[in-house]
């Protein structure tokens, strides 16, 4: 690998670390901050950071912000400064840690270390006296995690980039990604149900539950203790609760859903509970009729990100990726028929699907890249992920997370190795260089 950036680490390293000090999860509308104070904190860090190395910034009502430099045709790298909650038990500081060369913090990987190197990458080369042939503008989102309610700012505001990449996926370079539903299923709460809670966001397994209920059979009270779910005696039933594991929303595989765990083992109880797990237990959508899978952009996948009850209804909030040339309509049409005419199903937000040609000069300049860094010969690939890619025309997902590599992302003890830190810094200056120098 090529080293111009490692005269950076302990920069890049400590404007991380700053970052990292700010808790940009979503908060209460402010003055200036309709997302929060804390993600307003982080967009001034940010901004402030880019100045001081030259470029020019602007602030948008605190929905976004962006730093730029040069002339001519717009080459956009949109990211966001916004995380998903901490969540618990976390072996680290949430709040940015340095242990044994790996940098911890939510953000870490998604998405304030690749903001990072990317100011840093660009950085290098101003530093060198390189003039961009280029216009280049880092765009800072700060509700990229609730809703993207800063890129549809941008997009009615400003100038539209003729070409951009994102940094907040994978490497090599991200040619397709799948669509993504996030769809609330409202049904009859079965009699035998006193109330279900559980999960953040949809966009993540669901980690805590919590269900109580009238009755338990005995075959679902010994499934309970030999299944790692808590029972307790309540007034009027019972109290389960369970812990699970957190992913992404986009990869409900990697981790335990704890909505679902429950829901294995109080299934015996009830012919209501046990179709409650029929329908949601396999992710690849199978229990409620929508497997489906495409050689290009991959197979549909299923999250359960959520459940709650409201008086007589029970709402289960799930993350739907699926592959093009598959619809909203088909997907919506599905899940009627397949929870019955007394389901009220509503759409809490949407992407549509994304495809840049493999052969466009975009993908080819990244993948070019990549390849020189690393040595590989890697071609690009298809994700479930949603990134602020498919807000921009003529735009992919760019690193940060390397092939076979492990991620953290929206988990405890979310995480980025300085070494990796430095290595994407490399990665991304050799991507301005070819496309904006």
């Amino acid at each position: 690998m090529k080293d111009f950036m490692n005269g950076y680490t302990n920069q890049m390293q400590q404007s991380l670390l700053s970052l990292l000090g700010v808790n940009s999860v979503q908060g209460a509308a402010e003055d200036g901050a309709p997302f929060g104070r804390g993600t307003r904190e982080a967009l001034e860090k940010f901004l402030s950071l880019a100045a001081s190395f030259g470029l020019k910034t602007k602030v948008a009502d605190g929905y976004f912000g962006y730093a730029e430099t040069g002339e001519g045709e717009l080459l956009g790298i949109p990211f966001h400064l916004d995380t998903v909650p901490f969540g618990e038990d976390w072996t680290a500081s949430p709040l940015g840690e340095v242990k044994d060369g790996v940098i911890y913090g939510r953000g870490a990987e998604d998405d304030k270390g690749p903001a990072v190197a990317v100011l840093y990458a660009l950085k290098s080369l101003l530093d060198e006296g390189r003039t961009p042939r280029r216009r280049i503008r880092l765009i800072a989102g700060l509700n990229e995690e609730s809703g993207w309610k800063c890129i549809e700012r941008y997009l009615a505001t400003e100038e539209i980039p003729a070409l951009s990449f994102s940094p907040d996926a994978d490497f090599p370079v991200i040619f397709a990604e799948k669509g993504v539903l996030h769809a609330c299923v409202s049904l009859k709460k079965p009699s035998e149900i006193l109330s279900f809670t559980g999960g953040e966001r949809v966009n993540m397994v669901a980690d805590r539950a919590v269900l109580e209920v009238k009755t338990l059979s005995d075959a679902a009270f010994s499934k309970c203790l030999k299944g790692g779910v808590k029972v307790k005696f309540i007034e009027g039933g019972f109290r389960l609760s369970a812990e699970g594991v957190s992913a992404h929303g986009s990869t409900p595989e990697k981790g335990e859903n704890a909505i679902l765990k429950i829901l294995y083992a109080v299934k015996s109880s009830s012919e209501a509970l046990a179709d409650l797990y029929d329908f949601f237990y396999l992710t690849d959508g199978s229990g409620l009729g929508l497997r489906m899978q495409e050689e290009q952009s991959g197979a549909l996948t299923l999250n359960v990100g959520k459940v709650h009850t409201e008086e007589d209804r029970l709402v289960f909030s799930l993350d739907i990726r699926y592959p093009a040339p598959h619809d909203e309509a088909e997907l919506l049409a599905l899940l009627q028929k397949a929870f019955g005419e007394d389901a009220v199903i509503t759409v809490s937000g949407r992407h549509l699907p994304l495809y840049v040609s493999p052969s466009s000069e975009l993908v080819t300049g990244l993948l070019s890249a990549y390849n020189e860094v690393t040595g590989e010969n890697a071609s690009p690939i298809a994700i479930g992920g949603a990134t602020y890619a498919r807000a921009f025309p003529n735009a992919v997902a760019f690193g940060p997370v390397f092939p076979g590599e492990e991620s953290r992302i929206h988990q405890k003890d979310e995480c980025i190795t300085v070494a990796g830190l430095v290595k994407c810094a490399e990665i991304y200056r050799a991507a301005l260089l070819k496309l904006a120098f």
